[in-house]
């Protein structure tokens, strides 16, 4: 399963892991979700945010009209 763990505050994708539940939670910091969804493990963490759930490009990010790797995947919120 691919999760991405997503600070709390900005939307900012940090991390993007293959793994079970528990391992995935090891990486967690402070102000930081575990997130899950999304088919996509390569994805350019610098060129997305999540906003409301969705993975979102930011503003400025890419003049380029095709979509990126991991661009409007629906993400939920993992409960601890």
């Amino acid at each position: 399963m691919i999760f991405r763990i997503v600070e709390e505050a900005t939307g900012r994708i940090c991390m993007s892991i293959d793994c079970d539940p528990e391992t995935a939670r090891l990486y967690l910091q402070p102000g930081q979700v575990l997130m899950s969804g999304g088919a996509n493990l390569m994805i350019d963490e610098t060129k997305l945010v999540v906003v409301d759930g969705v993975s979102t490009r930011k503003p400025g990010a890419s003049d380029d009209p095709r979509p990126l790797a991991g661009e409007g995947e629906m993400l939920a919120a993992v409960e601890a």
